[in-house]
Protein backbone atom coordinates (compact mmCIF):
# COMPACT_ATOMS: atom_id res chain seq x y z
CA UNK A 1 0.00 0.00 0.00
CA UNK A 2 1.18 3.55 -0.74
CA UNK A 3 0.95 6.54 1.59
CA UNK A 4 1.70 6.34 5.32
CA UNK A 5 1.03 2.62 5.58
CA UNK A 6 -2.16 1.02 6.70
CA UNK A 7 -4.49 0.72 9.64
CA UNK A 8 -7.00 -2.00 10.43
CA UNK A 9 -10.65 -1.95 11.35
CA UNK A 10 -10.79 -3.32 14.90
CA UNK A 11 -14.35 -4.65 15.21
CA UNK A 12 -17.52 -5.61 13.41
CA UNK A 13 -18.23 -7.05 10.01
CA UNK A 14 -15.04 -5.64 8.46
CA UNK A 15 -12.81 -6.50 11.44
CA UNK A 16 -9.11 -6.77 10.46
CA UNK A 17 -9.73 -5.20 7.02
CA UNK A 18 -6.64 -3.13 6.14
CA UNK A 19 -7.12 0.43 4.94
CA UNK A 20 -4.51 2.57 3.23
CA UNK A 21 -3.61 5.83 4.97
CA UNK A 22 -2.99 8.85 2.69
CA UNK A 23 0.44 10.45 3.06
CA UNK A 24 -1.18 13.73 4.15
CA UNK A 25 -3.44 12.11 6.77
CA UNK A 26 -3.07 11.91 10.53
CA UNK A 27 -5.08 8.77 11.28
CA UNK A 28 -7.14 8.39 14.42
CA UNK A 29 -5.38 5.80 16.56
CA UNK A 30 -6.96 2.41 17.19
CA UNK A 31 -7.11 3.33 20.89
CA UNK A 32 -9.00 6.57 20.21
CA UNK A 33 -11.38 4.82 17.75
CA UNK A 34 -12.11 2.07 20.29
CA UNK A 35 -12.80 4.69 22.98
CA UNK A 36 -15.02 6.71 20.63
CA UNK A 37 -17.21 3.73 19.83
CA UNK A 38 -17.32 2.63 23.49
CA UNK A 39 -18.47 6.14 24.48
CA UNK A 40 -21.10 6.26 21.74
CA UNK A 41 -22.41 2.86 22.83
CA UNK A 42 -26.00 2.28 21.76
CA UNK A 43 -26.12 5.62 19.93
CA UNK A 44 -24.18 3.97 17.11
CA UNK A 45 -26.75 1.24 16.39
CA UNK A 46 -28.62 2.22 13.22
CA UNK A 47 -27.09 5.73 13.22
CA UNK A 48 -26.48 7.95 10.22
CA UNK A 49 -22.77 8.76 10.54
CA UNK A 50 -20.76 11.58 8.93
CA UNK A 51 -16.96 11.33 8.83
CA UNK A 52 -15.76 14.84 8.00
CA UNK A 53 -12.09 15.23 6.93
CA UNK A 54 -12.16 11.44 6.55
CA UNK A 55 -8.58 10.78 5.36
CA UNK A 56 -8.49 6.98 5.17
CA UNK A 57 -12.16 6.71 6.15
CA UNK A 58 -11.31 4.41 9.05
CA UNK A 59 -13.65 6.10 11.54
CA UNK A 60 -16.72 6.14 9.27
CA UNK A 61 -16.03 2.67 7.87
CA UNK A 62 -15.61 1.26 11.37
CA UNK A 63 -18.85 2.96 12.44
CA UNK A 64 -20.75 0.99 9.77
CA UNK A 65 -18.75 -2.13 10.59
CA UNK A 66 -19.97 -1.77 14.20
CA UNK A 67 -23.64 -1.19 13.35
CA UNK A 68 -24.27 2.31 12.01
CA UNK A 69 -26.88 2.25 9.24
CA UNK A 70 -24.78 4.31 6.85
CA UNK A 71 -21.79 6.60 6.67
CA UNK A 72 -20.86 9.49 4.44
CA UNK A 73 -17.10 10.03 4.20
CA UNK A 74 -15.99 13.54 3.21
CA UNK A 75 -12.52 14.51 2.05
CA UNK A 76 -11.40 16.79 -0.77
CA UNK A 77 -8.60 14.37 -1.71
CA UNK A 78 -10.53 11.13 -1.73
CA UNK A 79 -8.50 8.94 -4.09
CA UNK A 80 -7.21 6.73 -1.23
CA UNK A 81 -10.58 6.95 0.47
CA UNK A 82 -12.34 5.61 -2.63
CA UNK A 83 -9.82 2.74 -2.89
CA UNK A 84 -10.50 1.85 0.74
CA UNK A 85 -14.25 1.75 0.18
CA UNK A 86 -13.70 -0.42 -2.92
CA UNK A 87 -11.69 -2.86 -0.75
CA UNK A 88 -14.81 -3.48 1.33
CA UNK A 89 -16.57 -5.07 -1.61
CA UNK A 90 -20.24 -4.24 -1.98
CA UNK A 91 -20.86 -1.47 0.57
CA UNK A 92 -23.92 0.59 -0.42
CA UNK A 93 -24.08 1.90 3.16
CA UNK A 94 -20.79 3.82 2.73
CA UNK A 95 -20.68 6.86 0.43
CA UNK A 96 -17.80 9.18 -0.46
CA UNK A 97 -18.07 12.91 -1.15
CA UNK A 98 -14.97 14.40 -2.79
CA UNK A 99 -15.43 17.95 -1.55
CA UNK A 100 -13.94 20.38 0.93
CA UNK A 101 -15.75 20.18 4.26
CA UNK A 102 -17.62 23.50 3.92
CA UNK A 103 -18.80 22.61 0.41
CA UNK A 104 -19.92 19.17 1.57
CA UNK A 105 -21.97 20.72 4.38
CA UNK A 106 -23.76 22.96 1.90
CA UNK A 107 -24.54 19.98 -0.36
CA UNK A 108 -25.71 17.78 2.53
CA UNK A 109 -27.88 20.57 3.99
CA UNK A 110 -29.45 21.32 0.58
CA UNK A 111 -30.35 17.61 0.21
CA UNK A 112 -31.91 17.58 3.68
CA UNK A 113 -29.42 15.02 5.01
CA UNK A 114 -29.22 14.78 8.79
CA UNK A 115 -26.75 12.75 10.83
CA UNK A 116 -27.04 11.19 14.27
CA UNK A 117 -23.26 11.19 14.76
CA UNK A 118 -20.85 13.64 13.12
CA UNK A 119 -17.14 12.98 13.56
CA UNK A 120 -14.80 15.79 12.51
CA UNK A 121 -11.02 15.54 12.52
CA UNK A 122 -10.01 18.90 11.03
CA UNK A 123 -6.40 19.83 10.27
CA UNK A 124 -4.75 21.03 13.48
CA UNK A 125 -2.80 24.07 12.24
CA UNK A 126 -3.83 27.12 14.28
CA UNK A 127 -6.58 25.26 16.10
CA UNK A 128 -9.45 23.12 14.91
CA UNK A 129 -11.56 24.79 12.27
CA UNK A 130 -14.98 23.23 12.07
CA UNK A 131 -17.03 24.58 9.20
CA UNK A 132 -19.82 27.04 9.86
CA UNK A 133 -23.27 25.46 9.85
CA UNK A 134 -22.27 22.03 11.14
CA UNK A 135 -25.22 22.05 13.53
CA UNK A 136 -27.68 22.38 10.59
CA UNK A 137 -27.09 18.76 9.55
CA UNK A 138 -27.18 17.32 13.08
CA UNK A 139 -30.30 15.23 13.70
CA UNK A 140 -32.36 15.88 16.83
CA UNK A 141 -30.62 14.22 19.76
CA UNK A 142 -27.43 13.77 17.73
CA UNK A 143 -23.84 14.28 18.78
CA UNK A 144 -20.82 15.94 17.16
CA UNK A 145 -17.38 14.64 18.09
CA UNK A 146 -14.32 16.73 17.21
CA UNK A 147 -10.84 15.22 17.37
CA UNK A 148 -8.29 17.69 18.72
CA UNK A 149 -4.55 17.82 19.29
CA UNK A 150 -3.43 17.58 22.91
CA UNK A 151 -2.72 21.30 23.34
CA UNK A 152 -5.16 23.04 21.05
CA UNK A 153 -8.33 24.81 22.15
CA UNK A 154 -11.70 23.15 21.63
CA UNK A 155 -13.77 24.99 19.02
CA UNK A 156 -17.04 26.69 19.76
CA UNK A 157 -19.90 25.41 17.62
CA UNK A 158 -22.95 27.63 17.27
CA UNK A 159 -26.07 26.36 19.11
CA UNK A 160 -24.10 23.48 20.63
CA UNK A 161 -22.54 22.90 24.04
CA UNK A 162 -19.44 20.87 24.80
CA UNK A 163 -20.66 18.04 27.03
CA UNK A 164 -17.55 15.88 27.46
CA UNK A 165 -13.88 15.72 26.56
CA UNK A 166 -11.56 12.71 26.73
CA UNK A 167 -7.80 12.31 26.15
CA UNK A 168 -6.10 9.40 24.39
CA UNK A 169 -2.37 9.97 24.06
CA UNK A 170 -1.94 13.09 21.91
CA UNK A 171 -5.58 13.00 20.83
CA UNK A 172 -8.59 14.54 22.54
CA UNK A 173 -12.20 13.87 21.66
CA UNK A 174 -14.66 16.70 22.38
CA UNK A 175 -18.40 15.88 22.38
CA UNK A 176 -21.07 18.47 21.52
CA UNK A 177 -24.86 18.41 21.75
CA UNK A 178 -27.56 20.99 21.16
CA UNK A 179 -27.78 23.38 24.10
CA UNK A 180 -31.30 22.22 25.02
CA UNK A 181 -30.06 18.59 24.98
CA UNK A 182 -26.76 19.18 26.77
CA UNK A 183 -28.21 17.82 30.02
CA UNK A 184 -27.43 14.32 28.78
CA UNK A 185 -30.65 13.34 27.00
CA UNK A 186 -30.08 10.57 24.50
CA UNK A 187 -31.28 10.43 20.93
CA UNK A 188 -34.90 9.40 20.60
CA UNK A 189 -35.56 9.88 16.89
CA UNK A 190 -33.79 8.89 13.71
Amino acid sequence: MKGRGSIRISAGRWKAKALEVPASARPTSARAREALFDLLGEELAGARFLDLYAGSGAVGIEAVSRGAARAVLVDRDSSVLEKNVDRLGFAPDVAVLRLAAADALRVLASRGDRFDVIFADPPYGDGPAVPYGLERILAPGGVIVVQLDEGGPAPEIEHLAATDERRYGRNRLAFYRRIAEAGGHSRTTR
